[in-house]
C-alpha cells in the first residue's frame, strides 16, 4: 500500500499475481474495525510482463461496507464470454 495517490484512494501492486479477494477481506475487516457504512469499491488489471494473447485481465467490484456483502462485481472476461456467446461467436 503507499499514501501516494492521497487519502481516498487505496493502491495496492502485486509484482506476481493478485488475488481481488484479499482487497475485499482487507476492507471489510477495516469497515469492521472502524464502523465504516456506505459503497466501496475497486477496479483490478492483470497485466502480462509479456505481450501475449489475453495478456489482460480486470474488473471491477462494489461492496457494503456495513454487511461486507456484494452489491455487483464483473470482470472483462466474463463480460467478453458472455457476449460473445450472445452472438454465436466460437
Amino acid at each position: 500500500m503507499t499514501p501516494d495517490h492521497g487519502a481516498s484512494r487505496l493502491w495496492l501492486h502485486d509484482p506476481g499475481t493478485a488475488d481481488p479477494q484479499l482487497a475485499i477481506t482487507f476492507v471489510t475487516r477495516c469497515a469492521e474495525a472502524f464502523g465504516l457504512t456506505g459503497r466501496w469499491g475497486f477496479q483490478w488489471a492483470g497485466i502480462a510482463s509479456d505481450p501475449v494473447v489475453d495478456g489482460f485481465s480486470g474488473g471491477a467490484h462494489v461492496l457494503d461496507l456495513a454487511t461486507g456483502e456484494t452489491i455487483a462485481w464483473t470482470s472483462t472476461g466474463r463480460w467478453l464470454a458472455d457476449h460473445l456467446a450472445e452472438g454465436g461467436a466460437r
